[in-house]
């Protein structure tokens, strides 16, 4: 027998703690570091905004050593296009967030609208799809590991009360989502500012109607690039604040490019963690993205969370050439 009941013990304790987080922040967007490099996740009206085609993922493996943690997973393809002298762009985004018996699902199609300015362009977007989630009874094993129970083993039992009683025989659910979003860039900054989950819907979990609300939650993020006294090296300090009004979360990154090919830096995610962000243009238009979170939070000890991402950008042959360049931190 081994673990003894520690095994039991710690999917109770990491359901209990996936319906705290479900809870606080029931089907929240998956959290990603690389954030600026998914703007259009955070805000519709980044879509296609630099009037570049692009295709690309976001996969994120939260929480290392800690079983059952949190596995996210974003793909995105964005396509500008042009109706008489108006600029536009649509896109879709699919992300899947899974954290012990609960997976989050969503799928977005993407609609922006850019007005050019003297200064710069003002763009307007707008998210509409569906979200859902999921609950997995069997993805839970209170026998030990294998499924089965060994002779004699008093410390585990092919069933529990207190799972099957929450999950009954496992549940999905499926609500409508909406989002809104306004962001202005310039050929050195860029600010955003978007509201995710307009509708607050509910999804409901199991055969007592048990309601997880989804709260409306508000994003803004920006950046700024200084360029140096080598012309091939840039610096771009960014951040990024959300909340749904009764939780706030805030980071801090600091990025130094070089030659436009290869950057890294630094983000700190208060009371959470450090982030380490590294990225290189593999060839002209394909983008390879990874960083490392350090935790802080005494709240989970684990090995660290890892992101990697993978982006292709091009222009199509109608696009004109924009003045206004790509503002992204990886």
């Amino acid at each position: 027998m081994t673990n003894v009941s520690g095994m039991k013990r710690g999917w109770k304790i990491l359901l209990l703690m996936s319906l705290f987080f479900i809870e606080v922040s029931a089907q929240k967007s998956p959290q990603f570091s690389q954030y600026v490099e998914c703007q259009s996740a955070i805000n519709p009206a980044a879509v296609a905004v630099d009037d570049m085609m692009s295709v690309g993922g976001i996969y994120r493996l939260q929480w290392i050593g800690f079983k059952g943690a949190p596995k996210d997973l974003l793909f995105s393809i964005a396509y500008p296009f042009k109706v008489g002298d108006t600029n536009h762009g649509v896109g879709l985004i699919f992300s899947s967030d899974d954290i012990g018996l609960f997976k989050n699902q969503s799928v977005l199609l993407q609609y922006s609208y850019k007005f050019n300015l003297p200064t710069g362009s003002l763009s307007l977007g707008l998210n509409v799809g569906f979200v859902s989630q999921t609950v997995d009874k069997e993805s839970v094993d209170l026998t030990g590991g294998d499924g089965e129970l060994m002779e004699g083993d008093e410390y585990h039992q092919s069933s529990d009360p207190f799972i099957d009683g929450f999950t009954a025989e496992g549940y999905s659910d499926v609500a409508f989502d909406a989002s809104f979003g306004c962001m202005y860039r310039t050929d050195v900054s860029f600010v955003g500012l978007s509201v995710q989950h307009l509708t607050a819907s509910a999804i409901e979990l199991g055969a007592d109607n048990y309601q997880l609300y989804i709260p409306r939650s508000y994003h803004l993020f920006g950046g700024y690039t200084f360029e140096t006294h080598n012309p091939q090296w840039t610096v771009t300090p960014a951040a990024y604040v959300k909340t749904d009004l009764s939780t706030w979360q805030a980071e801090v990154t600091g990025l130094l490019e070089y030659s436009k090919r290869v950057r890294g830096g630094i983000s700190y995610r208060f009371g959470d963690s450090f982030v380490f962000l590294f990225g290189i243009d593999i060839i002209q238009g394909l983008h390879l993205g990874y960083s490392y979170d350090l935790p802080t939070s005494k709240m989970i000890r684990s090995g660290g969370s890892h992101e990697v991402s993978l982006r292709y950008c091009f222009k199509p042959q109608f696009a004109k050439k924009n003045k206004y360049k790509s503002e992204r931190i990886l």
